[in-house]
């Protein structure tokens, strides 16, 4: 979009490797995290209401609301909950929602057991259950929830005709992306979609480029397009305003800010197993783009990249050597990490005791309940929540094992159990070195039957 004027939209590509049916502008992938500055346009529309502030304690709206530490539930605000300042790592808790079964109440419930990697407001961490609770202030103050909201004040208002909130509409529509992973070099269909439901207000918005280019224009012109006004000037000024730093850049509300070229440059990626989105906007411009795939790609960025250049006219560089060596030392750092273990791993050992006695009903407070069983002479780990979450326990050393889940988004997992002084297999932890989103260390099993 280049003043307020679609000037280029268009499809490449097919949607599924399986069936070569081509993507065009029309075509509806997951957005993932781009839909978090339409959960902050949100909030923003109902501040022009008076129905609240973005300063306001999250616990005047929603008083179940909790966090691990007491004066931080307290002190939370809804600004707090939308940059990323809560003092929990990035990710942390994305274990409760991704592939689980836990509805979005049980998910807000359990996050009160995260523990914070850093002091309140001191750090940036990047947190979609804060998301998800920022969504369920909206529906306190409107009475309506999330899903209805976008659809109500965003897609219909603004002419979003395919865009929507889930993953069983947006296949009853037709004309969708599959994700699709590298597998050993080849291109393949992931076997499903993987929701994000449960944590909407995150990113569970599905569009395509046709969509989202109104969404843009949105942006540019301060929260109004033709004669209808969505949110106000000052509310997109709040909006764009470095509310947390991040090294050298910036978060708003909702929105990655940076600077290149001396131009401020507005952007926000989304990624879900087998799919990549971005939406950058540079207010000075008066020009912005939106990028969606339905692989796990660098190309994403590099596209972008090399476009913010020729709009700005400066010299682009290769970025797509850059993506690729990034990638390449992300893959070779992957394989590093597996030689290491595989270096110091200790030959020759047996577990401490009979395979059985690791079996078992195991929990961990925050996360809930996984078990350890025996199969065949062979042990398996079954996470309970997460059905996709499981596989078979192979001996690595002593009395830690390792784990190949059946799940393809995850990768090779370590299991450590620990025993107590009679002898007894007292509980387990967990350590995933290349996972893409999860913090598994942030678990500990405790043997309850």
């Amino acid at each position: 979009v280049k003043n307020d004027t679609v000037i280029f939209s268009k499809g490449y590509g097919v949607r599924d490797v399986r069936t070569n049916e081509p993507v065009n502008e029309n075509t509806n992938f997951m957005i993932a995290s781009c839909s978090k500055a339409f959960t902050t346009a949100s909030i923003a529309r109902l501040v022009d209401q008076g129905k609240l502030k973005w300063d306001d304690p999250v616990i005047k709206y929603l008083p179940y609301f909790q966090m691990y530490d007491p004066w931080v539930t307290k002190e939370m605000t809804i600004r707090d909950l939308v940059t990323h300042r809560s003092g929990l790592a990035t990710f942390s808790g994305d274990i409760l929602w991704l592939g689980s079964t836990y509805d979005k109440n049980e998910v807000i419930k359990r996050a009160q057991y995260l523990k914070p990697t850093s002091s309140f407001r001191s750090r940036y961490g990047y947190q979609n259950i804060m998301y998800s609770v920022a969504g369920e202030v909206i529906e306190a103050v409107s009475d309506t929830n999330w899903h209805d909201y976008i659809k109500h004040n965003f897609f219909e208002p603004l002419g979003m005709t395919r865009s929507n909130t889930s993953i069983k509409v947006m296949k009853e529509l037709g004309n969708n992306a599959w994700p699709h992973r590298n597998v050993n070099g080849n291109v393949v269909a992931h076997s499903d979609y993987y929701s994000i439901e449960t944590v909407a207000p995150a990113g569970a918005i599905n569009s395509n480029v046709k969509d989202m280019a109104q969404w843009i224009r949105l942006q540019l012109n301060k929260g109004k397009l033709g004669d209808k006004r969505i949110f106000s000037e000052r509310q997109s000024n709040e909006m764009w305003a470095n509310s947390m730093f991040i090294g050298n850049n910036n978060y708003g509300l909702g929105w990655f800010i940076s600077y290149n070229n001396g131009k401020r440059v507005l952007n926000h990626g989304g990624g879900m197993p087998g799919m990549i989105s971005d939406v950058t906007i540079i207010p000075e411009e008066k020009f912005g783009m939106v990028i969606l795939s339905n692989y796990e790609t660098g190309m994403v960025n590099a596209i972008r990249n090399y476009i913010m250049d020729v709009m700005m006219n400066v010299e682009p560089k290769d970025y797509n050597k850059i993506m690729l060596e990034n990638l390449s030392r992300r893959l070779e750092n992957f394989e590093k990490e597996n030689r290491r273990r595989e270096e110091v791993r200790v030959k020759n050992t047996k577990p401490s005791l009979p395979l059985e006695k690791y079996c078992g009903t195991y929990e961990d407070k925050m996360y809930g309940k996984a078990e350890v069983s025996l199969k065949e002479g062979k042990l398996f780990l079954q996470f309970v929540p997460s059905p996709t979450f499981r596989g078979e326990l192979k001996h690595y050393h002593f009395d830690q094992f390792y784990i190949d889940w059946d799940d393809e988004f995850l990768t090779r997992g370590w299991i450590k159990f620990d025993m107590n002084f009679n002898g007894e297999i007292k509980q387990f932890t967990i350590e995933v070195p290349n996972s893409p989103d999860f913090i598994f260390t942030e678990l500990l099993f405790e043997k309850i039957k």
